[in-house]
């Protein structure tokens, strides 16, 4: 919306006052990401290219079903190596393969306690994306 400066105050608050329910009107939107596309609604091309790359490593580290297992088991509450085990079947050093790898990409945290480490989901929002995720597949039709 093209704008004319007046001399006077008036003709100035007037100006701020369209300037402003422009940018109301379109919730910020002009630049970066579009206001119906991921992300937020103003985002340089460069914070939206990081953006983009956190999104698709968080992709890639959830891409492995024994991960979405052991993000649904400690949904639960916090757990040990042994007590994932026994209810997920795996070796030990694939468990810890994945807990690792669940850890580096801050989606668990764990502590120690004696000789056992417990571990225990810290990024609620990735459980919110699965949990998401899970039941829009088992809201599909089968065979879809």
């Amino acid at each position: 919306m093209a704008t004319t400066r007046n001399k006077s105050s008036h003709g100035n608050a007037s100006v701020t006052a369209r300037v402003n329910a422009r940018a109301k009107a379109t919730n910020g939107v002009g630049r970066g990401v579009k206001a119906d596309g991921l992300g937020p609604k103003v985002l340089s091309a460069q914070n939206a290219e990081k953006m983009f790359q956190r999104a698709a490593e968080t992709f890639r580290v959830m891409s492995a079903p024994m991960r979405l297992r052991i993000i649904n088991s400690l949904c639960q509450s916090e757990k040990n190596v042994g007590q994932l085990l026994e209810e997920i079947p795996t070796t030990q050093p694939n468990m810890s393969q994945h807990l690792n790898t669940l850890y580096k990409a801050k989606i668990l945290g764990r502590r120690r306690e004696g000789v056992q480490i417990y571990y225990r989901i810290i990024n609620d929002q990735v459980v919110s994306m699965c949990r998401a995720m899970c039941n829009h597949i088992t809201a599909m039709p089968e065979g879809d």
